[in-house]
């Protein structure tokens, strides 16, 4: 594990920070952060207020128990494991008829992301190791051996009004600080990644296996989709593979990440983290959309069906 000179500059602390981001020595990220955290100027005192308020430090150390757990039990018993050391307490709901498809056919799952547990609750969920995510970049990095089963795709980290909509202010904070470490291709070579991902994860179902995609981007107030999904749709019905393969409709309930920030600060009232995976019957490919529908068609439409499918839990208090 790397270690770094105490008394850094601000700039000196962040180029130490970007340089383990960039190795994915996710232990040498933390022993970064730590020592900037301690520095007695003012990059360490603006650090310690922020912690008050968005536990980055606790993130960085959960990344790292995460990574570990993936990387030496795989990722659904990684996942599971690392649900139990957190810990989570956690119910999976999965329709028996929705089960078998689940585990062993060509299937898409998508959904809801309104915490960053998401991911992680589905694939402790259903035993596949086959199982990939469509995953932005920076958190590809932040935890390698989950970028080692998912398909990068480049966000921009700095659109606040777009951010604080789906969030509010501290997911345009998160957003903020993966900034500074992370640098974002140009528009173009980010889109041509993204076509990349979209066409590498759609061929990976085609052959048999399966994927999760959160075409909202994330956050509580995802009311737009990306046409991501719309894409592999349209990929998969214009060349199917040998089997049908299956959309699954997951609904992440009772957790966001402002109660996982209340948990990582010790609030009172956020002792243990409770949180339920939904699972809905699967829809075949083919049986989505028309075939002349546009790859945004197909996107608007699913995510109608899913908000009406969900909408007795959209509307609970959370």
């Amino acid at each position: 594990m790397r270690t770094f000179p105490r008394g850094l500059t601000a700039r000196g602390a962040i180029d130490r920070l970007q340089i383990a981001f960039r190795s994915g020595d996710v232990s040498a990220l933390v022993n970064a952060y730590e020592q900037a955290v301690r520095d007695p100027r003012l990059l360490g005192l603006a650090i310690r207020l922020l912690e008050h308020h968005y536990p980055l430090g606790a993130f960085l150390k959960l990344a790292s128990t995460l990574d570990r757990r993936i990387a030496e039990d795989g990722l659904h018993e990684g996942c599971r494991r690392f649900l139990n050391d957190v810990p989570v307490e956690w119910e999976r709901v999965l329709p028996p008829a929705c089960e078998a498809i689940a585990r062993s056919q060509p299937v898409i799952f998508y959904g809801n992301h309104p915490s960053l547990l998401t991911p992680f609750l589905v694939a402790a969920s259903v035993d596949r190791c086959d199982l990939r995510y469509f995953s932005t970049s920076y958190v590809c990095h932040l935890i390698p051996s989950f970028g080692n089963v998912s398909y990068p795709m480049e966000v921009p980290l700095t659109r606040a009004w777009t951010e604080w909509r789906r969030g509010g202010w501290k997911r345009v904070l998160a957003h903020r600080l993966a900034s500074l470490v992370h640098e974002v291709p140009e528009p173009e070579e980010a889109r041509r990644i993204n076509r990349r991902s979209l066409e590498s994860g759609a061929d990976h179902v085609r052959r048999g296996g399966s994927a999760m995609i959160c075409p909202g981007g994330g956050g509580t107030r995802d009311r737009y989709w990306f046409p991501g999904i719309g894409s592999l749709v349209k990929q998969l019905q214009e060349r199917p593979g040998d089997g049908d393969a299956y959309l699954i409709a997951v609904h992440e309930e009772k957790c966001t990440n402002r109660s996982i920030y209340a948990w990582l600060l010790h609030k009172p009232a956020a002792d243990r983290l409770r949180v339920r995976i939904v699972f809905a019957d699967p829809i075949p490919v083919h049986a989505v959309a028309p075939p002349a529908s546009t790859v945004e068609q197909i996107a608007e439409l699913l995510r109608v069906q899913y908000e009406s499918l969900f909408a007795k839990a959209a509307l609970s208090p959370h």
